[in-house]
């Protein structure tokens, strides 16, 4: 649901202007509006002086440089509480003496980790060539080079060998051997004032040699292999003695993260300025307040500023929409995050949030609708859920994929279902019908639901047009409503659940509600109206799709346990985990495409409106809610 907001002017005296910024973006609670965009303020915008736009670039210069080093140091970009006033010439030394050596810090910390990482794959490489080095790679004046070719090239070697016996007048030897099944590894040697020679001829065959790290590379292969060995041996405690310091250095400055929030704080205040109204002797703050935090406010800026500062409710404008503040239940909470990718609900209007938390869910166990595969939706929505812990779209997804599971194994009893057919093997009997039987039954119940979902839309849809003075849409919803109704009735005669007199008045009924529609358009109602109306019914057929990828799950399911049961044991099983995995991840993939697809486009359609403006409260950073309306759901 919406949270009703009220709008709000604070007056007040211009020496308390910093007192009353530094309260509202502590509370969290007020969304700004420029004074320039507020028709009622009759006060002219704020003028930003020179010492404060000098001050707002200091400010922005520390911040930068302050994220550049939390972003290096291990566990020091925490949440912190805001530190209140800060000593700039302080944290400027701080930055200057100890900013160069923790970056030094991290650079060796990261080379150290680095070089952990890649010397045992050297290592490896000499130690499959080690074999086949003779002593004379020893000898001084002679260049040494290790090849580690695919041993379907093997003929390079010897066109090499051909071509550089010819060049270096014999001066060269070349041993080569297999050192694996697939790979062949060389040894070149060669005088070191031939070596670039034999580098172009590389290059011309297109030949790779073992590159070492820099500090072996003129040490003797035999004498390298030593001293990598006992280097692995000693790089875990470096980084261990390095890891302390750095986290020595780090705790020396705690305090850092705090001065972040500081130094923003005094940025967003500064920036605010110029949004503001004021007089040579006065300031005015404009702005919208949630209704229930409007009285906390006020006891904040009088405890704190006192009675130079005054806060009042003015009445918004004709054409004034407040912003949209979201607060739902914990449960319905994620689902905000699908309304909002669709578009924030217009200000005044509907919140469909609670109702998509009922009907997604529920589409998603219909389609799905296994017991087996819902255990397994459930156990990785709740692994992944754990696993993010940052609030935002992915874990809103984990915590929907939860109640879908829950539906999906609902539903999988409904239809007894479990890993498909496989379950009906066993004996498990289903509560309602099997789907891949009665297939006529399972599609008419789905068209029922989406029949039932799209009329709910069009009530929806008639209540909010009777709130405006709009009667061209109102018209249109209440005539679709009224033709669908009678439509139904109509079928209802078709499938023998109503007597055949209903037939006429049904219809009768139905063409006045194109009537009414067609005449809500005016002239091109006559042409849209009907269209509307076949448009209507195409969305409830829409809801066929629960049914066909239901059914497509279930095949898919089936194939898999057939597959199962034929050749060796260890091949049927592979097939059928192979089958039923892939049916898993088409099973979370389209049912949860398909349900937002019903909402978005058949539901929210007949009611929905869309373009209004986030609350986005001056201070917050990190939410389109203040703290205090969320506070229960944490």
């Amino acid at each position: 649901m919406q949270v009703p907001m009220a709008k709000v002017r604070v007056f007040g005296h211009r020496r308390v202007l910093d007192a009353t910024l530094a309260v509202l973006h502590q509370s969290r609670c007020m969304h700004l509006v420029d004074v320039s965009q507020d028709p009622s303020m009759t006060l002219p915008p704020l003028s930003v002086d020179d010492a404060q736009l000098e001050r707002s670039e200091d400010l922005r210069y520390l911040r930068t440089r302050l994220d550049a080093l939390l972003g290096l140091a291990p566990g020091a970009t925490a949440v912190a509480d805001i530190a209140g006033e800060i000593d700039l010439n302080v944290l400027r030394d701080e930055l200057d003496a100890d900013g160069p050596q923790l970056e030094q810090m991290v650079a060796s910390l990261d080379g150290l980790r680095m070089e952990l990482e890649t010397l045992p794959r050297h290592l490896e490489s000499l130690q499959r060539l080690l074999p086949l080095v003779p002593d004379m790679a020893e000898l001084d004046g002679y260049e040494t080079t290790a090849l580690l070719l695919d041993a379907r090239h093997g003929s390079v070697l010897a066109e090499l060998n051909d071509r550089l016996t010819t060049e270096l007048h014999g001066n060269l030897e070349l041993i080569s051997d297999r050192v694996d099944e697939h790979v062949i590894g060389a040894i070149l040697i060669y005088p070191k004032r031939s070596a670039e020679l034999v580098r172009r001829e590389f290059g011309r065959e297109q030949v790779s040699r073992v590159r070492l790290p820099e500090q072996y590379e003129s040490v003797p292969f035999r004498q390298a292999v030593g001293a990598m060995q006992r280097r692995l041996a000693t790089l875990p405690s470096e980084i261990e003695s390095a890891e302390v310091k750095l986290v020595n250095l780090v705790r020396a400055h705690a305090d850092w993260p705090a001065a972040r929030a500081s130094i923003q704080a005094h940025l967003d205040q500064l920036e605010a300025l110029r949004s503001l109204g004021a007089t040579p002797h006065t300031f005015a703050v404009s702005g919208w307040v949630p209704k229930m935090q409007l009285a906390s406010l006020r006891a904040d800026l009088t405890r704190t500023v006192g009675p130079q500062v005054d806060v009042s409710e003015v009445p918004p404008g004709v054409d004034e929409f407040p912003p949209v503040l979201l607060d739902n239940p914990r449960g319905v909470a994620p689902f905000e995050s699908f309304v909002r990718l669709l578009d924030v609900p217009r200000s005044g209007t509907f919140d469909p949030s609670l109702l998509m938390s009922v009907f997604l869910p529920l589409f998603f166990g219909m389609m799905l609708g296994d017991v087996a595969y819902g255990l397994l939706v459930l156990v990785i929505a709740v692994v992944v859920r754990r696993r993010v812990s940052r609030p935002g779209l992915l874990r809103d997804l984990t915590r929907i994929l939860v109640l879908s599971a829950i539906w999906t194994v609902v539903w999988g009893f409904i239809y007894g279902e479990f890993l498909g057919d496989l379950g009906h093997r066993f004996g498990m009997q289903p509560i309602w019908i099997n789907r891949e039987v009665a297939i006529q039954s399972l599609l008419l119940f789905v068209v029922a639901v989406g029949a039932a979902h799209v009329t709910l839309g069009l009530i929806l849809g008639v209540w909010q047009a009777s709130r405006k003075p709009d009667r061209r849409q109102l018209g249109e919803r209440v005539g679709l409503l009224v033709s669908l109704t009678a439509l139904f009735a109509i079928a209802g005669v078709a499938v023998g659940m109503l007597p055949e007199g209903v037939v006429t008045p049904a219809t009768a009924i139905a063409l006045i509600g194109l009537a009414i529609v067609m005449s809500s358009g005016g002239v091109m109602g006559l042409l849209l109206g009907p269209l509307e109306l076949v448009g209507l019914i195409g969305s409830v057929l829409s809801y066929l799709r629960i049914g066909a990828i239901g059914l497509a799950s279930v095949y898919l399911a089936r194939i898999a346990n057939e597959l199962g049961a034929t050749g060796p044991l260890w091949l049927g099983l592979a097939l059928a985990a192979l089958f039923h995995a892939l049916n898993l991840v088409l099973g979370i993939f389209s049912p949860t495409v398909q349900a937002l697809r019903l909402h978005y486009v058949e539901f929210f359609g007949r009611f929905f409106e869309g373009g209004g403006e986030s609350f986005r409260p001056f201070g917050g950073h990190d939410a389109t809610r203040p703290t205090l309306v969320a506070s229960h759901r944490r």
